[in-house]
């Protein structure tokens, strides 16, 4: 059975995109693929944190 992924909280997520950050400056080409796979974890981490503060603003309207 195939639960969906749990949705990081925002400091884990913020955390989570510096670190992948950090790998994608230090890995640069020369792992082309890892560091590949780091920038579209980075892109979904952005999106859900996007989502997010859309409902905060959303809701505080």
């Amino acid at each position: 059975m195939n639960h969906p992924p749990q949705t990081p909280s925002f400091l884990a997520a913020v955390r989570r995109i510096e670190s992948l950050t950090q790998e994608i400056r230090r890995d640069g080409l020369a792992s082309f693929e890892k560091v590949e796979a780091a920038y579209t974890e980075v892109q979904e981490l952005r999106a859900v944190l996007n989502a997010r503060i859309s409902e905060l603003r959303r809701r505080s309207a």
